[in-house]
């Protein structure tokens, strides 16, 4: 896959999920599709900054994916992974413990498990970044 066409996937996809956030607002879901067009607008956002330090490193001769950058990307891969099993055998021994008090639409449950697993990523990697 080129850059052009990886580029253009991200595009689209940010496109689609902008359209499910327009059909949610106007559908009556205004905070889902709000938070979501929100989301979109911070993805493309980020996206271009992105876009922008990767030309800029390229201009200065510099090559963007090196082995560093590919090695830290596995310590914080590996770490999060680790972190996020404990953290997610603690919730099911918290659950199996209360039981059937504690009432969770499944779908959150796993919107909310993904958040912590891509902040635990994000926070590993700065970490090794500075560490390494």
């Amino acid at each position: 896959m080129t850059r052009n066409n990886a580029k253009l996937i991200k595009y689209l996809t940010l496109a689609l999920l902008a359209g499910i956030a327009i059909w949610q607002i106007f559908k009556g879901n205004s905070s889902f599709g709000t938070g979501l067009l929100v989301g979109v607008i911070a993805a493309a956002g980020s996206l271009e900054v992105k876009q922008h330090r990767i030309r800029a490193m390229q201009e200065k001769g510099m090559n963007p994916y090196d082995e560093r950058t590919w090695t830290l990307a596995g310590l914080a891969a590996y770490a999060s992974l680790r972190i996020f099993a404990i953290i997610i055998a603690l919730i099911v021994l918290v659950g199996y413990i209360w039981g059937p008090q504690v009432q969770v639409n499944p779908y959150d449950l796993l919107g909310i498990c993904l958040c912590v697993l891509l902040g635990i990523y994000v926070g590993s990697y700065y970490y090794y970044n500075r560490k390494i």
